[in-house]
């Protein structure tokens, strides 16, 4: 039988300040004994601990708390410039550029369109020209979270992403920003990413299925905390599901040429003999035009297919809906539910919860720099780019029990 390593003392400490850390992200300001009640350690180790961070200014002392019962206290929260992250989604047709603390405070925003034929290395030097000249200071940012379409392997290869016009493959975008920036990157697929911020800005419910609607189809699962990525990093790339059969010299189809905005802009081309975009498509469904009601229908009701058929293989408990898409819930939601209702394998599928993100359409942007900041927490508050210290990494802190949701 192996024997467990003990750990040191100062592994252990970095540990118990991940701990108070994560229950601040969690919870929102806390006094300290209220921290020593959340995470189960004494008052004495707790209080050291915190004057710790208040020394390294990753904490600072706000208003007195006077509610409840006993000595009022201070509340303890993040230091807003020593806790920032930038999150950047390079999309297709787009870069959007998100600056976010542990406050969950947005400190900037900024996007931009590409041209789907730009190369991967001109967006990415773009895009570094563009930080230093938008984020002030951007030296001191914890990181850069890196979202794009495409698989990723776990040596943070991109291995292709299909829907780029160029066709990205066998790139490696994390290491050339961090050399354009001087700044460590972290890089995960766009659906992932998202999926990851909806659970890490407060979203408990698990198994979580996000559903990323653009111009193809991608989804991310995160169970406990954890996104899943499998063996390669290819988990999720559900737009690439065969569906049919393959015919002659004609390959099977795949899912995301029946469900996703290109497949919708296809439709309402046939059926109205008009070539518009996904957004003129709302613009016109909210002005009554057949064609486009009947567009946005027949997406819904392949979607509320989609998740009968997604409800039995993961189970999740919940289903997020993102990307563009989304923006067309108002007319997705009525024939998705009914859809679902119809085609569900078991009672609780039918009446399984889907939403759209919270996050818009930045989600991608938000989770990429979610990514940084739970790596800051996982270390206890710590800039070294190392593997967090914890093997919870992504997993909400066990024993730690909610005091109240951030809102």
């Amino acid at each position: 039988m192996a024997r467990s390593i003990p750990l040191d003392q100062q592994t252990i400490k970095r540990q118990n300040r991940r701990l108070i850390l994560e229950a601040l992200q969690r919870n929102g300001p806390l006094s300290r004994a209220e921290l020593a009640r959340a995470v189960g350690l004494t008052k004495s180790t707790v209080s050291s601990l915190i004057q710790e961070l208040l020394d390294e200014q990753v904490l600072y002392e706000g208003a007195l708390q006077t509610a409840g019962l006993g000595r009022p206290g201070m509340s303890l929260e993040f230091h807003s410039e020593r806790a920032m992250a930038l999150g950047v989604e390079l999309a297709v047709e787009n870069t959007t550029l998100i600056l976010l603390d542990l406050n969950n405070q947005t400190q900037g925003q900024w996007e931009w369109v590409e041209s789907p034929s730009t190369s991967l290395s001109e967006r990415l030097h773009r895009l570094a020209a563009q930080v230093r000249v938008l984020v002030q200071g951007f030296e001191l940012l914890l990181g850069v979270g890196l979202a794009v379409p495409g698989v990723i392997k776990q040596d943070r290869t991109l291995v292709y992403a299909p829907n780029s016009g160029p066709g990205w493959r066998d790139e490696h975008p994390a290491e050339a920003l961090e050399a354009l920036l001087g700044l460590p990157v972290t890089l995960d697929n766009d659906a992932n990413a998202s999926a990851f911020g909806e659970t890490f800005w407060g979203e408990n419910h698990s198994p979580l299925l996000y559903i990323m609607l653009t111009t193809g189809l991608g989804t991310g699962l995160v169970v406990d905390g954890q996104v899943y990525r499998g063996r390669t990093g290819a988990a999720g790339e559900l737009g690439h599901w065969l569906i049919g059969q393959q015919r002659h010299h004609h390959p099977a189809s795949i899912v995301e040429s029946e469900l996703s905005l290109r497949s919708a802009v296809n439709h309402y081309q046939t059926h109205s003999g008009r070539s518009e975009s996904f957004r003129r498509i709302l613009e016109r469904a909210d002005g009554g035009d057949r064609f486009a009601l009947e567009t946005l229908e027949y997406l819904a009701r392949q979607l509320g297919r989609f998740i009968a058929n997604v409800a039995v293989t993961f189970d999740p408990a919940v289903v997020v809906l993102g990307g563009p898409g989304a923006e067309a819930w108002q007319w997705l939601e009525a024939p998705l539910r009914d859809t679902l209702q119809k085609l569900a394998f078991i009672p609780e599928h039918a009446d399984l919860p889907v939403r759209p993100s919270a996050f818009g359409h930045i989600a991608p942007a938000t989770g990429a720099a979610a990514l940084v900041l739970q790596r800051f927490l996982a270390n206890g508050g710590t800039r070294e780019w190392s593997p967090p210290i914890s093997t919870l990494g992504t997993r909400q802190t066990v024993g730690i029990a909610p005091l109240r949701r951030r809102m």
